[in-house]
């Protein structure tokens, strides 16, 4: 695998979603560093939809889809997923 800055642009301007892991892999000893929250910022700024996948409870789920820049989250492996509304808040 090419490291991202190699890859051709024509690939990288195709990619829609991105699906990450919480746990060790966008957290650095338990906490969200500050450059994380900001790279999920600039993609949904460009239209790329983030969506982290956990084991992690339902609980967790839910505030990572209210709080945390993203376009929604799939839980306790795969077992349901939260999608934010801001129209539905209203």
């Amino acid at each position: 695998m090419l490291p991202f800055e190699q890859f051709p642009q024509s690939v990288k301007s195709a990619i829609k979603f991105v699906l990450t892991d919480i746990d060790d892999t966008l957290t650095t000893q338990g906490r969200l560093p500050w450059c994380v929250f900001e790279a999920m910022e600039r993609l949904q700024a460009n239209s790329i939809h983030v969506i982290p996948v956990t084991g992690r409870p339902a609980g967790w789920c839910d505030h990572i889809a209210r709080m945390w820049p993203v376009d929604g989250g799939i839980g306790e492996n795969g077992a349901f997923y939260f999608r934010y509304d801001p129209v539905a808040k209203k």
